[in-house]
């Protein structure tokens, strides 16, 4: 994955010019016309669909814990963005599971799964094993929980659907915005219970900031 941050988008769009930094020493390496890494990026992505890109002026912007540090790096599948060295216990619900009969999508079901497996999950934290002392640190810390879903490819075709649509589209911002809802929800359930993750209390102004993005 290639990350880049707005100021390059605003020498894309500008024409400019961006330098290429060494991680050495900090020092210019090479300086060259913006748009011209950025066709190249696009040639490849197109070519092999390598790279991927990551938006990291964004990505912070919608950091829920900037307080424990900035989001560096995802993992190779892009779907996790948190800080170093931690881990997400990962689930993803089939979409197609819940597509009744007639062709409808069974919502009830779907924000039942969603409420289920945040608990779940939260479960899972405490009896995962970890690759290193400082993950598994600060797994129990920040209690990072990945809610995903699969199939959405799928539940479009069976609905006869294109995937590059509006309503493609709509139905897929529909089901993530109840899938966000439903997990949100209930972590707060289960920290109005169990109390917030032990990273919360410096993180506070900045996670409510980014529910109310959402």
């Amino acid at each position: 994955s290639v990350r880049v941050s707005d100021a390059f988008i605003a020498a894309v769009l500008e024409d400019g010019a961006w330098d290429l930094i060494r991680r050495t020493d900090g020092k210019v390496a090479k300086t060259l016309r913006a748009r011209d890494l950025w066709d190249k990026i696009g040639h490849a992505a197109w070519s092999c669909a390598d790279p991927g890109v990551q938006f990291d002026t964004t990505i912070n912007d919608w950091h829920t814990c900037p307080a424990s540090g900035r989001i560096n790096a995802s993992n190779p599948c892009s779907e996790y963005m948190f800080l170093d060295d931690t881990a997400c216990n990962l689930a993803s619900l089939n979409l197609l599971t819940f597509r009744r009969d007639d062709g409808t999508f069974d919502v009830e079901a779907f924000e039942h799964a969603c409420r289920l497996w945040t608990v779940v999950l939260e479960i899972s934290v405490l009896m995962a094993q970890f690759p290193s002392r400082e993950i598994a640190q600060l797994s129990y810390e920040f209690r990072t929980l990945g809610l995903g879903y699969a199939n959405l490819g799928g539940l479009l075709m069976a609905s006869g659907l294109p995937y590059d649509s509006d309503e493609g589209r709509a139905i897929c911002a529909a089901i993530s915005a109840v899938m966000t809802g439903v997990a949100y929800a209930t972590s707060a359930e289960m920290a109005e219970e169990l109390g917030p993750f032990p990273g919360f209390a410096a993180n506070r102004d900045s996670m409510l900031r980014v529910i109310r993005n959402h």
